[in-house]
């Protein structure tokens, strides 16, 4: 039983209406296709906190098949993180979490000696550089409501959407992080 990811979606956030303008804002930006086999589109949606202060983020990661393996071409995101105090860092604070967030989904495992990470430099993480880094289209959407940190929102969503789109591109769906760790 398959259901249109957008859908299937907005009808599980239940009242959040700001979540669901979230997502449908960033299905526009990505050009949404429905997500059909093979489309390479993968969405995700994340909110820390509770209340009128939760921060809010919705994702639609694309990715491509080609000679070097599988890229992510473009992230589009939606955010609603209430009044926003700097404009600059708010977006700052997306972007890099977004970039972050590719690290996790596609770059090297972090090994753990008791609960501690074995190593402690960002190159051991296998972050994108910026030749590797997708479009990213990044748009805040209006709000009244108390402001929000935007700090975690771009790592927390980028994973979950560009397995997503792996999924959507491949037709394997992968759940361990990186995500590529056990090929293709």
């Amino acid at each position: 039983f398959k259901r249109e990811p957008l859908s299937f979606r907005i009808a599980m956030l239940g009242s959040d209406v700001r979540l669901a303008a979230c997502l449908q804002r960033a299905a526009q930006l990505a050009g949404w296709d429905g997500g059909v086999d093979q489309s390479g589109q993968g969405l995700a949606v994340a909110r820390i906190g509770e209340g009128p202060g939760a921060a809010r983020i919705a994702c639609v990661a694309t990715a491509r098949q080609g000679e070097g393996g599988v890229r992510v071409t473009q992230l589009a995101a939606a955010v609603d993180i209430g009044r926003i105090v700097n404009h600059d860092i708010a977006r700052q604070q997306i972007e890099g979490g977004l970039v972050f967030g590719i690290g996790i989904a596609l770059g090297n495992p972090v090994k753990l000696r008791s609960g501690v990470p074995e190593v402690t430099d960002y190159e051991a993480l296998g972050l994108p550089t910026l030749a590797d880094c997708p479009e990213m289209r990044i748009e805040f959407l209006a709000s009244e409501a108390p402001p929000a940190d935007p700090g975690e929102l771009g790592a927390v969503v980028a994973p979950p959407a560009i397995a997503n789109a792996l999924f959507s591109a491949t037709g394997l769906r992968l759940r361990r992080l990186p995500l590529l760790s056990d090929g293709i």
